[in-house]
């Protein structure tokens, strides 16, 4: 019975020495370290810890808990759940990162040290339901950008990885990490390191930042953020991009971008966001609504009116059936028309171009797409479509369209593959209108703009357009570079024979058809042309079978050569 006393009055000492070591301030500053929970999409979960160092609800912990992680919540030192609202930094290297907790009021907090310890100061590990473990700093190293990285002789749980290290006054300067050296030592990385960490726009795309699936904070830089909303806008589906949307709005309620960009969502994805017909017109309500906020916002009235106009038409271009009451062309135009009242941009008159070739009113379209191009903004797009728009016009001038046509094919240079469609369309409206050569000059410019990177195909069209500017010689050249590119094509050796046929070789041009023939004995083009090449050899009989041979197989333009040489 004495010796159970004595141990218990033992205890009693050794519990009280213990308590008259701890600092005061231990009980209060364990009140702003807490428990976490990550979730991944399909509900796997990760747990770990953290604390505040703002009243407001910002944090720190781990990258590693928070990697795949949709969702987060924190549990207090009284048991109350919280959810983690944002990512407002990371850092996957020194696996750390910081974060805004959705708290209802001010939490309590770690006071972050202004002058950080040296080696050998007492340091304080934090755990949220242990007991504080005392220890001193054995070791200081310098991390990024001459912040420190510290070694505690105090070893280290798993379960105490990401907790405060506290000098003897009670402010933290260290969050503990996992000791992979084997040594059984605490780690512990810079706080006001962690504090540092922001995040930018460039950063967004990066694997550390996309590894997140819980949203990130928007940078206090205006301009920042608008080009991290844009580059979301590429990464995410429409119902994500729209809390997206609503946060930022949310973050900067007195910014236009944020209305006009939702109005926009709306418009443009009602599909998406909607399951049903009456949705998708609710979803364009919500558009309006936000559309009156962003001229609300946006001191530029000029600006505003042309992006509401041209929401409008880019929607109905899309989906015709969308067109309602409050939602139709005539408002585009009319929004469009106050723009230029206010001030007449060649931006404002493409616009207007564009909704009246909508509307079918091609000589309106056209005169708007020539201001245009009168203007120094004159683009490759504005001189296509004027082209395209003279087109539908009567009295077409066929040197005007193709004047308007060049002049896009100019101007489009420095983009090599919007010059592509250009040259195709030039040398279609050429061909059209029988200026070959010209339209061979193009053939020579598309090769060069391709860099020789192109197929048969070319060479074969190449080839009928030089044979229509009469340089037989070209086109001889370009069809057998078809033919070598691609043997196999029955219709290139019947080309090749059409090419020897007009400058007077009928037997090298009967050499070409049987080629072809040997390739595809069904090819009524080839047995016409070859009962020609028997008629300039003056074999008719062998003509005539030829020529009755085509009929056979279809070809109705052989009739007049069986009337001319087949009585």
């Amino acid at each position: 019975m004495n010796k159970i006393y004595v141990f218990i009055c033992c205890a009693c000492y050794i519990s009280a020495l213990a308590q008259e070591n701890i600092p005061g301030w231990v009980e209060r500053a364990k009140q702003a370290v807490f428990t976490i929970e990550t979730y991944d999409h399909n509900g796997n979960v990760r747990k770990g810890n953290g604390f505040y160092i703002q009243a407001s609800g910002e944090a720190i912990s781990d990258y590693t808990l928070f990697i795949g992680a949709v969702r987060a919540v924190v549990t207090d030192a009284d048991g109350r759940t919280m959810q983690v609202n944002h990512i407002v930094g990371a850092d996957e290297v020194y696996d750390v990162i910081r974060f805004k907790v959705s708290v209802q009021r001010s939490v309590p907090f770690l006071q972050v040290a202004t002058t950080m310890p040296v080696q050998g100061a007492e340091t304080y590990l934090l755990p949220a339901n242990e007991p504080v473990r005392k220890g001193k700093i054995e070791e200081i190293t310098k991390m990024k950008d001459s912040f420190e990285y510290y070694q505690i002789d105090i070893p280290l749980t798993s379960s105490q990885v990401s907790l405060p290290l506290l000098t003897a006054d009670g402010e933290v300067f260290a969050l503990t990490q996992a000791d992979v050296s084997g040594r059984n030592k605490t780690y512990g990385v810079s706080v006001p390191y962690i504090q540092g960490i922001h995040i930018t726009s460039f950063d967004l795309l990066g694997k550390t930042y996309t590894s997140l699936g819980i949203r990130k904070t928007w940078s206090e830089n205006i301009e920042e953020a608008q080009i991290a909303l844009l580059l979301y806008a590429s990464q995410q589906d429409a119902l994500t991009y729209l809390e997206t949307l609503n946060d930022f709005i949310a973050t900067f309620p007195n910014l236009p971008d944020g209305y006009f960009g939702r109005a926009s969502h709306y418009a443009r994805f009602r599909g998406e966001l909607a399951t049903s017909d009456v949705e998708k017109m609710q979803m364009l309500e919500l558009a309006k609504e936000d559309l009156n906020m962003y001229m609300k916002n946006n001191p530029r009235e000029d600006e505003s009116l042309y992006n509401q106009a041209k929401l409008i038409y880019e929607t109905l271009l899309d989906d015709s059936m969308t067109e309602s009451q409050d939602w139709n062309i005539r408002l585009a135009s009319e929004k469009l028309l106050g723009a230029i009242a206010i001030e007449d941009l060649p931006i404002y008159r493409h616009l207007e171009g564009d909704i009246a070739f909508f509307q079918g009113d091609f000589e309106k379209a056209y005169n708007s797409y020539m201001i245009v191009n009168r203007s120094p903004v004159a683009s490759s797009l504005s001189f296509f479509l004027a082209a395209k728009t003279r087109e539908q016009l009567p009295d077409v001038n066929p040197n005007e369209l193709i004047a308007l046509m060049d002049s896009a094919v100019v101007k489009s240079m420095m983009m090599p593959l919007e010059t592509v469609a250009y040259l195709q369309e030039s040398i279609d409206l050429k061909m059209q209108f029988g200026q070959y050569e010209s339209a061979v000059k193009d053939y020579d410019q598309l090769y060069r703009v391709l860099a020789g990177n192109i197929t048969d195909v070319f060479y074969y069209y190449r080839e009928q357009a030089k044979f229509r500017a009469e340089d037989f010689e070209g086109a001889l050249v370009d069809i057998a570079m078809a033919i070598s590119l691609n043997p196999q094509n029955a219709v290139y050796y019947a080309e090749e024979a059409s090419v020897y046929l007009r400058i007077q070789d009928p037997v090298k041009a009967q050499e070409s058809v049987e080629k072809s023939l040997a390739l595809d004995a069904d090819f009524a083009p080839s047995h016409r042309l070859l009962g020609i090449c028997f008629v300039r050899q003056e074999k008719n009989d062998e003509a005539c079978a030829a020529f009755r041979k085509a009929k056979e197989l279809g070809d109705t333009i052989v009739d007049r050569l069986i009337a001319e040489n087949c009585r």
